[in-house]
């Protein structure tokens, strides 16, 4: 008797069990957090048929053989139109299976599983991006208007509109039109297509013993090392120049050079190109375009966003985002390594031009003067250093001083020579001089007013004489930065001109009261932008 008792408190347990794990289970799959889901037996298919709004829906998926996906054991969710929408496939002029298959997707995605930022990996392999404010949310450029009905094997929600699968960003630049072609070709042309070996399968030996394989081939390109704007895995920014955008970019470029006395050579154009390439990618996504102030890219490329203007209405991709770039500056960091010019050309100034330009103080001579006769053979240059020669009385309390707009040379149409005035960018530079060092005495360094050295030794040949030295050409001692003098920051908003001035600051190991200086160069600091 206690036997049959005992096992009748066994099973009654049981069922107790069995009723909560069934109830626990029924919870679990009526809860959606919203309170109106709902539940129908049949499986994804079946309920679709039951609804004759979603008939053409059905339709297109039998049509395309894709139907009996829904009736999988498998848990997928469904964003169906209703039959007024579906006259939208026809016009987007894409597969029809391609873009059937992205308003499907494994797992089940009700409404608690949508947030904000959610991507989902379709049948199609393309992702959808889902946004949430409040109780509207949005697939892609589509409005969930039903939701969450959910069925034995998924859940289904209908949308206002088609969704048309987003391109990634590699796809989308390779399509671009003739307007983007510099962008465009200067990232394919590192495109590099390999066998992958681990992907082909073999298929037979050929009569030398060779393993024939039905090949596949992958494109690869060092860009999608740093961000690979071909996966659809990753999260990706570019910034897409225009030609247009571009090419005013480098006649920019042309006109500021042309204010320092430099030609925009074709290296210069290689540098600037390389590094447009290089600063237009990030691997993430650049939500709000100007609340960072500096962006590195996937380069290691610094764009500052205050700087560089973009059309904050971006284009969403599958795999990250594209904004159009509207104006484009190559940093000044980047594209100029040295804005240089020489004393001498004191001397190409007219006589009527020169207290504009030159004030001395405390000078009895100034003479543009010939030293030391060198040779580059390596560079076939052979040259004559020739100095700006500027002597005082050595008279205690009124130091000797040359105060100058720095000017450069050029040829008048008559074929003679000239000088203009040399303009610069603003911002942080290292400025560095070069003297004819032997027995030079102590000078002190001004630029616009504002004292840079004091009592600076620049008797010391290395690095002081002439521009012998500190980054010259490889391999020689020709056209170098010469000493630093310290870091300078030409102020403004645009380019301009600006004051050097050298004054006599005590005897070093000569006697006389003589400056004589060679050259000055202004090299833009990574601050300089």
């Amino acid at each position: 008797m206690k036997t049959w008792y005992k096992i009748m408190f066994v099973a009654c347990l049981a069922v107790a069990a069995s009723a909560c794990r069934q109830k626990v289970w029924d919870d679990h799959f009526n809860s959606t957090g919203d309170g109106d889901a709902i539940v129908s037996p049949l499986n994804l298919l079946d309920y679709l048929k039951s609804v004759p709004e979603y008939s053409r829906f059905v339709e297109k998926l039998e049509e395309l053989e894709i139907a009996g996906q829904l009736t999988r054991d498998q848990n997928l969710s469904v964003w169906v139109v209703p039959n007024a929408v579906m006259d939208q496939l026809a016009g987007m002029g894409l597969d029809e299976r391609y873009v059937m298959n992205y308003h499907l997707n494994l797992l089940t995605f009700d409404y608690t599983k949508l947030k904000s930022g959610l991507r989902i990996q379709t049948l199609s392999g393309k992702y959808i991006q889902v946004e949430r404010v409040s109780d509207e949310i949005m697939v892609g450029d589509s409005r969930i208007t039903k939701g969450n009905q959910l069925c034995r094997n998924g859940v289904v929600h209908e949308i206002d509109a088609l969704m048309r699968p987003d391109e990634s960003i590699y796809d989308y630049l390779e399509a671009l039109g003739t307007e983007y072609s510099i962008i465009r070709d200067s990232v394919l042309a590192l495109n590099d297509t390999i066998f992958d070996v681990a992907n082909s399968v073999p298929i037979g030996v050929d009569p030398t013993g060779n393993t024939l394989y039905d090949s596949v081939f992958v494109i690869t390109n060092p860009i999608f090392n740093a961000a690979n704007i071909r996966s659809e895995f990753s999260q990706v920014t570019m910034f897409l120049p225009s030609n247009a955008v571009i090419q005013q970019c480098f006649e920019d470029l042309g006109t500021l050079y042309d204010q320092f006395g430099k030609d925009f050579l074709r290296e210069d154009s290689l540098k600037a190109y390389q590094w447009i390439r290089e600063a237009v990618f990030y691997n993430r996504v650049i939500e709000d375009y100007g609340s960072e102030r500096d962006l590195v890219s996937a380069f290691g490329r610094l764009w500052r966003t205050d700087v560089q203007q973009v059309n904050a209405d971006f284009r969403r991709m599958s795999n990250g985002r594209v904004y159009e770039v509207t104006h484009l500056k190559i940093p000044n960091n980047v594209h100029i390594a040295m804005i240089k010019q020489l004393f001498h050309y004191y001397e190409f100034v007219p006589e009527a031009d020169r207290p504009a330009l030159f004030t001395l103080n405390n000078v009895t001579d100034i003479v543009p003067t010939n030293r030391d006769h060198v040779t580059f053979p390596t560079l076939g240059i052979e040259l004559t250093y020739r100095t700006l020669v500027v002597r005082g009385a050595l008279i205690p309390g009124q130091p000797a001083s040359i105060d100058f707009t720095p000017i450069m040379l050029e040829n008048n149409p008559d074929g003679s020579v000239g000088y203009r005035v040399v303009e610069v960018p603003p911002g942080e530079y290292n400025l560095y001089m070069g003297f004819r060092s032997s027995t030079h005495p102590f000078v002190n360094i001004y630029v616009d007013g504002r004292q840079i050295a004091n009592r600076l030794n620049v008797e010391p040949s290395t690095p002081w004489n002439y521009d012998r030295n500190t980054n010259t050409v490889s391999g020689t001692r020709y056209n170098g930065w010469g000493g630093l003098v310290g870091p300078v920051t030409i102020d403004g908003d645009g380019v301009r001109s600006f004051r050097i001035k050298v004054e006599f600051a005590g005897l070093s190991t000569g006697s006389a009261e003589t400056l004589e200086p060679y050259h000055w160069a202004l090299v833009p600091t990574q601050n300089n932008y």
